[in-house]
């Protein structure tokens, strides 16, 4: 193993070796395996020294050398490693939802056994041997708010299991926590037309048959051979032009107000059906447009009554 891994970093440009990349120091040290075979080497250069053996003297290089490959092969493992993911995360309040991160492998070489680890919590062991791979992170905030990524870390032990190399990474990202969706009242739910769904085709009445009108909406039962009559749907866009004013519920605790906001936010983009949210003189507008929806969740997050 010794021999093939000397193979694999004799290529290695030994200038650029401390050279690190996103300003990110890089963390090497021995872990107990390595201090005790550290204990190990002194101990055979007291005896090479005092008892004049050379194969004492001998171990100790032989060792000592062993700790120097592993330096340089557990560095070059865990540079070359860039992580990166959206700048911004939307999840609802005291629900668990998977983020994903992007992991790049700027080098040829690939990256064996290294643990990802967030909050002290590890993530996993990865062996990144394509170019672009992808991680995920569980996350859960049970209040409201904008929050920012906490450091993400690498570490590896990689080759010889004695010394470990780690490479903290401050990503530049926000956490957008939403109010918990709460299904609101039955008032708020009749206001809205929630439960009780005003569809495109719900039929309206009929109307007078006009050129350039459409066969298959003609009422077979109430037309004649004289005059025909077609049947008249109410059009759901132009009903439900509504607007959710949060001004207007002062009698409602204001975080319960904000779920039931979710609440309806979500019915209605699920529905493709505009709605107008208010609130201290500020106003957004939401649509089919996902980014409509994003902007009124980061509102949500932060706002105070």
């Amino acid at each position: 193993m010794l021999v093939q891994s000397l193979k694999r970093y004799n290529q290695i440009n030994l200038r650029n070796f401390f050279k690190l990349k996103n300003n990110s120091k890089i963390y090497i040290y021995p872990n107990f395996n390595g201090i005790g075979l550290s204990l190990f080497i002194f101990f055979c250069f007291l005896i090479s020294v005092f008892y004049e053996s050379n194969s004492g003297l001998l171990l100790s290089i032989i060792i000592f050398f062993i700790f120097f490959i592993s330096i340089l092969i557990s560095h070059q493992n865990i540079t070359n490693l860039k992580i990166s993911s959206f700048n911004e995360f939307y999840l609802e309040a005291n629900k668990n939802k998977n983020l994903t991160f992007i992991i790049e492998n700027l080098s040829k070489e690939k990256k064996l056994n290294i643990n990802i680890n967030y909050q002290k919590k590890n993530l996993g062991n990865f062996n990144f041997l394509k170019k672009i791979s992808y991680f995920k992170l569980n996350y859960n905030k049970k209040l409201r708010g904008i929050y920012p990524l906490d450091i993400l870390s690498l570490d590896s032990i990689y080759p010889f299991g004695i010394i470990k190399t780690k490479i903290n990474y401050k990503l530049d990202c926000d956490i957008i926590v939403y109010p918990k969706s709460i299904k609101p009242n039955q008032e708020l739910l009749n206001e809205f037309n929630i439960d009780k769904y005003i569809e495109a085709d719900d039929f309206d009445g009929i109307d007078e048959f006009k050129n350039g009108n459409s066969f298959s909406k003609i009422a077979w039962k109430k037309s004649t051979i004289e005059k025909k009559y077609i049947k008249i749907f109410k059009d759901k866009q132009k009903i439900q032009k509504l607007i959710l004013d949060l001004d207007r519920y002062n009698e409602l605790d204001f975080e319960l107000l904000l779920s039931y906001s979710t609440y309806i936010i979500q019915h209605f983009y699920k529905n493709k059906i505009n709605l107008t949210l208010k609130h201290q003189g500020k106003t957004f507008l939401l649509d089919k447009n996902e980014k409509s929806l994003n902007q009124i969740y980061k509102y949500l997050a932060y706002a105070k009554n």
